[in-house]
């Protein structure tokens, strides 16, 4: 009896492991065009697949007869994507980790991969998870984990993440399998009402080692207050840019509408 592990297109070169195949080639099986053999082996959905595809091949499954065969389709993708509000993402399939959870002094989210995902669209091996997913894994991970369980006594409810500093490591290659990212909170400041600074580190585990990490520092302050000052510095930034580009062209300075010259 098999186990297969089903993995999204996009990792076509890791799909030539044994026990491993595409979902379309799943697909082709189903429809009896496949080169496994469905009856008495056992399928598992794995990474890069969205949940409507997970959800509708064990419906299709279901509706012909193997029920055996998919009785632990979902062993490996169980778990929720952390919402808009955690993730800072608008787009479910931009979500790269599951809601985290807190597990005594470290915080907990799974790895979660969709194919069309923002960063997975293009520049793929088809072998591994490339380090741009899993930074950015990462930075969902320091999001999530803050809006979720450090701003209780945050007053502002609107918010800006304001990054300070930030160091990506990767110790091994990230494979399309189950990984965990791993949060501990290393020090947090809250100089004031209206805004707090924290420094933290993650690992992204796969099996029993992690495969790459991150350091951060950021602060969360009042996204009002924020908006100011980001709106002035833009001003700032454009009129210089202005005024390099006039000298650049020979033209006279003008007079905006503030009677500044640009």
């Amino acid at each position: 009896m098999g186990v297969y592990l089903i993995v999204a297109d996009r990792f076509d070169v890791f799909s030539k492991q044994r026990n491993v195949l595409t979902c379309s080639a799943l697909r082709q099986s189903l429809g009896g065009r496949g080169v496994v053999q469905l009856k008495g082996s056992r399928f598992v959905a794995g990474q890069g697949l969205s949940s409507e595809q997970i959800d509708q091949f064990h419906d299709m499954a279901l509706e012909l007869g193997y029920v055996e065969e998919f009785r632990h389709w979902r062993t490996w993708a169980d778990q929720e994507p952390a919402s808009v509000r955690l993730s800072h993402k608008r787009k479910k399939q931009n979500v790269l980790i599951s809601t985290p959870e807190r597990r005594g002094d470290v915080f907990v989210a799974g790895l979660l991969l969709d194919a069309n995902n923002e960063l997975m669209l293009d520049h793929l091996t088809g072998q591994h998870v490339q380090g741009m997913v899993l930074t950015e894994a990462c930075r969902q991970m320091f999001l999530a984990v803050t809006e979720r369980f450090h701003l209780a006594d945050f007053q502002s409810v609107e918010r800006y993440f304001v990054l300070n500093e930030m160091a990506m490591r990767f110790l091994a290659f990230a494979f399309p399998l189950p990984a965990e990212i791993r949060y501990r909170l290393l020090d947090m400041k809250q100089p004031r009402p209206d805004r707090v600074d924290v420094h933290a580190d993650m690992e992204v585990w796969q099996g029993e080692q992690p495969v790459a990490g991150m350091t951060v520092r950021f602060s969360v302050m009042d996204a009002e207050l924020i908006g100011v000052r980001e709106c002035r510095l833009a001003a700032s930034a454009l009129a210089a840019q202005l005024r390099r580009l006039r000298r650049r062209l020979g033209i006279v300075p003008a007079e905006n509408a503030l009677g500044v010259n640009l």
